[in-house]
């Protein structure tokens, strides 16, 4: 169904549809006339028939709200919010000043071509309308920056326009369960999962300098592991290149910490790309017999076998127990003619063997750990086999504690290193100061060959 108005029609009496300006799917946006003054605005329209998302009623009116709220040069000022009832159907209305100019994604597609210089001012601009938004309380997200929702005005300054898509948030909100809003390659990572952050709108303005610098939807550029390999389809320094590398990380936690931080590392390119360097891995635990060799370019982990600690003594004597108890019922049971028991008793035994196996990795069971920029080496030793697992450092996202199992209510954690889809484990017998430490030294390399990839 064709809702786009003619020209000239009239609205409530007090407009008048010049021309249509866009129409997407929060509505269609009009150039009209305020027959009172002949000021031109934005008209922006939504028809409640035929609507088969109600939810886009509540985003309408949530931006209408909001924008009553803001004053910045930047954004359209907000006029007037109403409806309109037909025989048939409701309208529902949002009028705002009219941002004079041509979208960026317009813009591109007419010939328009930025350098680093002009990417770095409208770096600049958005970041400082966003520091506006993020800095309200609550915060204002707006969850669609993309190249079409950035309107370049003839003098090269930009507006932010089409809060249709807007979310308030508390600090300690990352709610689950939002409506997933956004625009395809434009997206951050947790706008899927129907999550935003303020660091979300980071994530919109990267990709959009990204479309501006090669012409291209981010979409269409290679990806691994999330990350968009953009540097070969660019022409920028590296420090620059860097930048925006945070700035659309695929971990949230990984972008600037805020809109402010982006624009201070932007408009100060010499100092380091990552405004809050990681703390430095603590030093070894006190009579650790895990030993650590690091330099500029290698981090070696030796993991001897721990030995019999308190909790995993426990473990292999309850497993002991287990498949005694498990035996003797199976050994009951034949006897008493059931013999067809004794196939009942098999997922027992391997619960049981799994306890006693893990004893024998504590006491048999040794680990090394080896990375450098290019590669990364797990290797598990028993004197019955050896284990290796090899990958690509550039793929390790992370490394963190996560639990393993629980042993008298209490969670056990072991090290995982996120490769990935992937996780590898290791660790688990060791201390949690052991275990903390030795995630500290491997989280610092990571993210020490991330920030220096060609040096070697």
């Amino acid at each position: 169904m064709d809702l786009v108005r003619a020209a000239s029609d009239p609205i409530d009496g007090r407009y008048r549809i010049l021309r249509p300006l866009g129409q997407g799917s929060s509505g269609t946006t009009y150039a009209a006339e305020v027959l009172a003054t002949g000021q031109t605005i934005a008209l922006k329209e939504l028809s409640l028939r035929g609507l088969q998302d109600w939810k886009k009623i509540e985003l309408f009116e949530r931006e209408a709200r909001i924008l009553k709220t803001l004053n910045h040069p930047a954004i359209p000022q907000y006029i007037d919010f109403f409806h309109v009832d037909t025989a048939d159907n409701r309208w529902f209305y949002l009028a705002q000043d009219l941002a004079v100019g041509t979208s960026l994604a317009d813009w591109v597609e007419g010939g328009g071509r930025v350098d680093e210089a002009e990417a770095r001012r409208i770096a600049a601009e958005v970041l400082q309308v966003l520091v506006y938004l993020h800095g309200l309380n609550p915060p204002v997200i707006h969850r669609d920056i993309k190249p079409q929702n950035v309107i370049r005005r003839d003098d090269g300054h930009v507006y932010l326009v089409d809060f249709g898509a807007v979310q308030t948030v508390y600090r300690d909100s990352l709610r689950q369960g939002s409506t997933v809003v956004g625009t395809y390659g434009y997206m951050a990572p947790e706008q899927f999962r129907g999550q935003a952050v303020p660091a979300t709108d980071l994530y919109g303005l990267g990709a959009t300098l990204l479309f501006l610098l090669t012409h291209q939807s981010p979409a269409d550029l290679p990806q691994e592991r999330l990350r968009i390999g953009f540097r070969p389809y660019v022409a920028v320094s590296d420090a620059f290149a860097d930048w925006l590398d945070q700035l659309i990380d695929p971990l949230v936690e990984d972008r600037f910490a805020s809109a402010q931080v982006a624009l201070a590392a932007l408009t100060a390119p010499a100092s380091p790309a990552r405004a809050y360097p990681r703390p430095l891995a603590p030093r070894p635990p006190t009579g650790t017999r895990v030993q650590v060799q690091k330099s500029p370019t290698t981090l070696s982990i030796t993991m001897p076998p721990p030995g019999l600690r308190g909790e995993t003594l426990g473990i292999g004597l309850f497993g002991l127990l287990w498949n005694g108890g498990v035996l003797l019922w199976v050994v009951m049971a034949i006897a008493g003619g059931a013999w067809f028991a004794s196939f009942f008793a098999v997922p027992f035994f391997v619960v049981g063997f799994g306890m006693i196996a893990g004893v024998a990795n504590a006491l048999l069971a040794h680990v090394t750990l080896r990375l450098d920029r290019q590669r990364f080496c797990l290797t598990r030793r028993l004197p019955w086999r050896t284990r290796q697992i090899e990958g690509s450092t550039a793929d390790l996202a992370k490394v963190e504690l996560q639990t393993a199992y629980t042993h008298n209510g209490r969670p056990v954690e072991t090290i995982a290193l996120l490769d990935g889809i992937n996780q590898h484990r290791f660790g688990t017998p060791l201390t949690a100061v052991e275990k903390a430490w030795l995630v500290a030294e491997i989280d610092a390399f990571i993210h020490q060959a991330e920030g220096n990839p060609g040096a070697l």
